[in-house]
């Protein structure tokens, strides 16, 4: 027993940092669940009593998911499109590349979904498929 308290002194900050993820990761999947639920008994109810095509409701769903890049087009992207003269576009060897213009950073790498856009000292995690036009209009300088 003595064995045990003592690894557990001497490791007390791990158990508690173990018990604390263990703690959120039980609250966000909770929170997941009853999210999905609800969307599931909103979508069932649309369905079922007001006649609402599955198709629509998927549609729906997927406005959800491309909010943020919503919102970047209407609030961000101005800006962008404002600054681009002056933006310099750094590709680095490994894929990854950097615009930067006076006052917007937009980071990424080839082959993933989002990229990130800082404007602000707010970061915006932005569709990929959003960042390829703005990349295709800046002259590349290759590292």
């Amino acid at each position: 027993m003595t064995k045990i308290m003592a690894w557990l002194e001497n490791h007390l900050l791990l158990v508690i940092l173990a018990v604390v993820a263990i703690l959120v990761f039980i609250f966000l999947l909770k929170l997941a669940v009853r999210a999905a639920i609800l969307f599931g008994i909103i979508a069932l109810i649309a369905i079922v009593v007001f006649g609402v095509s599955p198709g629509k409701i998927a549609d729906i769903g997927k406005e959800g998911a491309n909010s943020a890049s919503k919102a970047y087009e209407k609030t961000i992207e101005p800006v962008i499109n404002k600054e681009l003269g002056n933006a310099k576009h750094v590709e680095k060897k490994d894929g990854s590349f950097v615009i930067k213009s006076k006052s917007v950073k937009i980071t990424g790498r080839d082959g993933d979904d989002k990229a990130k856009v800082t404007y602000n000292g707010k970061t915006y995690n932005v569709d990929m498929n959003v960042i390829k036009p703005i990349r295709n209009r800046i002259e590349t300088t290759k590292q």
